[in-house]
């Protein structure tokens, strides 16, 4: 019995007490209220909570995030456009040449390129594993190529200006006879690259080339050499009998009027008939041509104008007439080549 009291004084002790005032109403309220605020903003008293668990599914997120794209790139070797569009963003390296970091997105834009072109020869559809393999290979391989003469031209202070890519593409359209606008169609539909990619590799290209030229001291030697017998009035004939491997002579070559080959008909086109160019840089050619203007003869069996069909002298000539005594020239080329 004595122990039924004591928890009734017990449970009674947490009642209202019998007499009311207002510090009684107004302590009664504030626990009312603050029970309320509880249950109304839970985030006030489970703050520290809330931090921590957001900080730790960030952080796991984060880690699943890079371990699928480690996944993606290094174990499944994806170049799906998502792949290429994360490796644009981030910088991650898939070789490494002498100490200098080859991006990614490098290696992507160049396979990109050569599987569009493969999968156009194969009407739309996936080209064969084989095939596909060696393009992997060759775009990895151009991607090394420029990553080590980014490197070399680092140390050179070699460098290539916005004017100098602007030239070189204007040159490639003007060739191509193409508006600009058709001109950018072409590179996406037939290379899957945007103008901004072109200007990229168009750049890496004349690096490349502006590089060669410099750490080719041999080349160089071999070209002076070439102009001072030139200069002294010797033949391009006699002076490859002289220097032997050094040079490479061609006696007759027939260039295209679209430039196609890289410089050497721009050359051709600067010279009087006789008249013998100096050791020039080209694009296409490894090494410094040296160009004689001379004179031949052609006959026009079939003829085929930039971006037209295939036609025949006759139908050329009709609506290209040709003066009689016409002469076609074409060049003597002399080429000191670079080693590979």
């Amino acid at each position: 019995m004595g122990m039924i009291k004591k928890l009734f004084r017990k449970k009674s002790s947490n009642k209202l007490p019998t007499r009311i005032t207002n510090d009684t109403v107004a302590e009664h309220r504030e626990r009312v209220l603050a029970g309320g605020r509880k249950l109304k903003y839970p985030i006030q008293y489970t703050r520290n909570t809330l931090v921590r668990n957001a900080i730790l599914i960030s952080l796991g997120a984060l880690v699943a995030l890079v371990v699928l794209v480690w996944l993606q790139l290094y174990i499944w070797k994806d170049t799906s456009d998502l792949a290429y569009r994360i490796t644009r963003v981030v910088p991650l390296p898939v070789a490494n040449i002498d100490g200098q970091s080859v991006r990614y997105s490098d290696y992507l834009m160049y396979h990109r390129s050569t599987i569009s072109v493969l999968e156009g020869q194969q009407g739309g559809g996936s080209a064969p594993s084989d095939r596909m393999r060696f393009q992997q290979e060759q775009a990895l391989d151009r991607a090394l190529e420029d990553a080590y003469a980014q490197k070399l031209a680092k140390e050179r202070n070699i460098s290539i200006s916005d004017e100098q890519v602007d030239k070189f593409i204007e040159q490639q359209r003007n060739d191509a006879d193409l508006t600009e606008e058709a001109y950018v169609a072409v590179v996406n539909d037939h290379l899957r690259w945007t103008i901004d990619e072109l200007r990229q590799a168009m750049r890496n290209t004349l690096l490349r080339q502006e590089v060669a030229f410099s750490v080719d001291d041999e080349a160089s030697t071999t070209a002076q050499q070439v102009a001072d017998l030139i200069e002294q009035g010797s033949a391009l004939a006699d002076i490859a009998e002289s220097l032997g491997d050094k040079v490479e002579y061609q006696p007759e070559v027939v260039v295209p009027l679209d430039n196609s080959d890289g410089g050497i008909s721009e050359i051709a086109s600067r010279l009087e008939v006789g008249q013998t160019s100096g050791a020039e840089k080209t694009i296409a050619r490894d090494g410094f041509p040296v160009v004689t203007c001379g004179l031949g003869g052609l006959k026009l069996l079939k003829l085929q104008r930039p971006g037209k069909s295939a036609q025949s002298a006759d139908a050329f000539l009709r609506g290209f007439a040709l003066e009689a005594g016409t002469v076609l020239q074409p060049p003597i080329v002399l080429t000191i080549p670079q080693p590979t």
